[in-house]
């Protein structure tokens, strides 16, 4: 995946208002020696609603923005930009075809996906539905270029609710996809019928794979999905970072975990 190319796309649709960042500049959170980082929404995130609401219920991706579309990502995959992104330029990799959000991934998404690990700091992440934090039906995995502060605490195993980690050793899709369908199962995460997932996000970097179950989307309307588990949050208004760090944030994420 072309980051640079991706960075062009952004700018330009940045200039033409196709590209509408939702958030402020990130503030630091410490809690037991982690610096999280809160970002608090600007009224472009009004315009997300509006936008979600005025589509409902057609698919953003089906067809696309043209203004969003960075570059193919593979004979099944298109790579687009995130219209609302959080960090910016912010990846999605859609399927050219509707598959739902909350099926497994094949062998076929996790090859598109890796096309965009190009750079030691890009982090994936994956909601894999409403419970999980997805605002969208349509399959996409996302991508961004992020510092991740909760890296020592996930990478050393010590994150304190359900999850599985594993240590990536060669980044090939043949063993993330194989790590990918172990975690599932050692969670338990597959339905029955095998076509369909219990909510759950997945967070990828070159390092390391981490599958963790959801069972709430919000605490006390704070909504979650995977990026928050990076330690990164999103709030609507500054007091409710004041809340969250009264409340916890490590008490946060677990409560929206168990």
């Amino acid at each position: 995946m072309n980051w640079k190319l991706a960075d062009q796309v952004a700018a330009k649709a940045l200039a033409e208002g196709s590209l509408m960042p939702i958030t402020t500049e990130a503030e630091q959170i410490e809690e037991q020696g982690v610096i999280y980082l809160g970002h608090v929404v600007t009224e472009n995130a009004g315009k997300k609603l509006l936008n979600l609401t005025a589509r409902h219920p057609s698919n953003p991706f089906l067809p696309y923005e043209k203004a969003m579309y960075v570059c193919e990502a593979g004979e099944h995959h298109v790579c687009l930009l995130n219209k609302f992104p959080v960090i910016s330029p912010h990846l999605l990799i859609c399927s050219k075809d509707f598959v739902p959000q909350e099926s497994p991934l094949s062998w076929e998404d996790w090859h598109a996906w890796l096309g965009g690990f190009t750079h030691s700091d890009v982090l994936g992440f994956y909601n894999s539905g409403p419970l999980a934090g997805a605002s969208q039906s349509h399959r996409h995995m996302q991508l961004v270029r992020s510092e991740i502060p909760l890296e020592k605490v996930i990478a050393g195993g010590k994150l304190p609710f359900a999850h599985w980690l594993y240590l990536v050793e060669a980044m090939t899709t043949d063993e993330l996809y194989d790590a990918y369908l172990q975690g599932m199962k050692a969670l338990s995460l597959f339905n029955e019928a095998g076509d369909t997932c219990k909510p759950h996000n997945i967070l990828l970097t070159e390092r390391w794979l981490l599958i963790l179950p959801r069972s709430a989307n919000n605490v006390q309307g704070l909504f979650a999905n995977g990026i928050n588990y990076s330690g990164r949050f999103l709030v609507k208004k500054p007091e409710q970072l004041v809340w969250l760090q009264e409340y916890g944030l490590m008490r946060f994420l677990r409560e929206c975990s168990e």
